[in-house]
């Protein structure tokens, strides 16, 4: 992964949490960081972990009956004995309303046992990429043994805000669930993140100077965290045009949390431009090939490469070295690398990708490599020769005759 040029040191946005990072989503790139890599507890954002891991291991419309009262305290939806919710309306709940109670149901309904379902939580952290994360339940709640990082947590919610089940439901300012016969009316919550939703005198907070609504319309996410081991804690993504950034800010208090998560995201959107270097499959050269069944190679490129500058930096300087062989020898796989392209601006790499084959070489054999015309050239010349030869034998037979006829002759 290449960090993206960065823009004055001036310009950054000044972090009162002790931890905090901003990563481009489309990238992956680390715009801004703040001991982005110190474990530390996560409080409710872990619940962005649960419900990936709910949502791809259950269907949306499956129904889970609920024959015991969960006992997790915190946040709750106040679940009772002998209700029955759709996987989507409790994974809806988990994430607008935070409810501890929901996400330990959602664990035993899918594994069997929380413990279980944490298993499948840890596992998927490692298929993300997030080396430095250990959860030890499904909510959140503190225990010394429950630890991930800002970096982690980044990387966990760029991959969930790509499932359009997820990213339509963290989206969503409030959730209402219908009464059901253990719980008579309505159920109605406000999502727990306000930059969803919070207008008026008692949501707003103070921003570069002035009071503002904590409503951003940016934000299309994503979840809240608290708790006294952890304090405030709040991942959030913000879109605007082409470009969508990721905000991590944890362990902070209460009155800095919106504030620092707005100047993350519109540092990100405001002083960066989204740069496509080169679309996925595109062809690149095409370089000789010898035993094989072409003359010539394509090569493309295996990957869409993107990257990110600041928009004080133009991307006319950006250029590119394409590293190939010369000349390559059949048989040939397709879709294997053959070669790389790389991408500078002002001699630092910013992107590369592989160069790949879109379709196989097989080996050509010698003789099926000369072209038919070759071939009958060769085997009328080869008869013209046999023919000549033959001609100047019988000659030579008939000369041999008539010497020795002669000689008989003169005797």
């Amino acid at each position: 992964m290449c960090f993206p040029l960065t823009v004055n040191a001036s310009e950054l946005p000044e972090i009162s949490a002790p931890r905090a990072i901003l990563m481009d989503e489309v990238t992956g790139e680390v715009i801004f960081e703040k001991n982005a890599h110190e474990p530390t507890y996560p409080a409710s954002t872990t619940k962005i972990l649960t419900a990936i891991v709910a949502l791809e291991n259950a269907e949306l419309d499956e129904m889970i009956y609920v024959d015991y009262e969960p006992g997790v305290p915190g946040s709750s939806m106040y679940i009772l004995p002998g209700e029955s919710f759709t996987v989507e309306t409790l994974v809806q709940a988990l994430m607008i309303r935070s409810g501890n109670d929901v996400a330990e149901v959602l664990a035993n309904h899918i594994s069997g046992s929380v413990e279980s379902f944490v298993d499948l939580m840890n596992k998927k952290a490692l298929e993300i990429g997030a080396k430095n994360t250990y959860f030890t339940n499904p909510h959140g709640l503190p225990d010394e043994d429950h630890l991930t990082t800002a970096y982690d947590l980044a990387l966990i919610s760029r991959y969930a805000m790509r499932n359009p089940t997820f990213r339509e439901i963290v989206s969503s300012p409030s959730l209402v669930i219908p009464e059901t016969k253990e719980t008579p009316e309505q159920r109605i919550y406000n999502n727990s993140n306000r930059f969803l939703w919070g207008r008026g005198t008692s949501h707003q907070m103070l921003y570069q100077g002035e009071w503002i609504n904590l409503y951003y319309p940016r934000v299309d996410g994503i979840k809240t965290g608290f708790t006294n081991a952890a304090k405030h804690c709040l991942v959030s993504s913000a879109t605007d045009n082409d470009r969508q950034v990721i905000a991590v800010v944890l362990n902070a208090e209460r009155e800095n949390l919106y504030p620092d998560s707005r100047a993350l995201l519109d540092h990100g959107l405001d002083n960066y431009q989204l740069v496509t270097l080169t679309d996925e499959k595109m062809l690149i050269t095409s370089v000789p090939i010898v035993n094989g069944t072409h003359d010539n190679i394509a090569l493309f490129t295996e990957k869409a490469v993107h990257t990110i500058l600041p928009t004080t930096v133009s991307a006319d300087f950006i250029s590119k070295e394409i590293k190939i062989k010369d000349v390559y020898e059949a048989p040939i796989e397709a879709n294997i690398e053959l070669g790389e392209i790389v991408f500078y601006h002002n001699d630092r790499v910013i992107g590369n990708t592989s160069l790949i084959a879109m379709e196989s070489v097989e080996f050509l054999p010698f003789f099926k490599r000369i072209p038919i015309t070759a071939i009958l050239l060769s085997l009328v010349l080869f008869l013209f020769i046999a023919w000549q030869i033959y001609v100047f034998r019988v000659r030579k037979i008939r000369r041999q005759a008539y010497l020795r006829r002669r000689m008989e002759r003169y005797q």
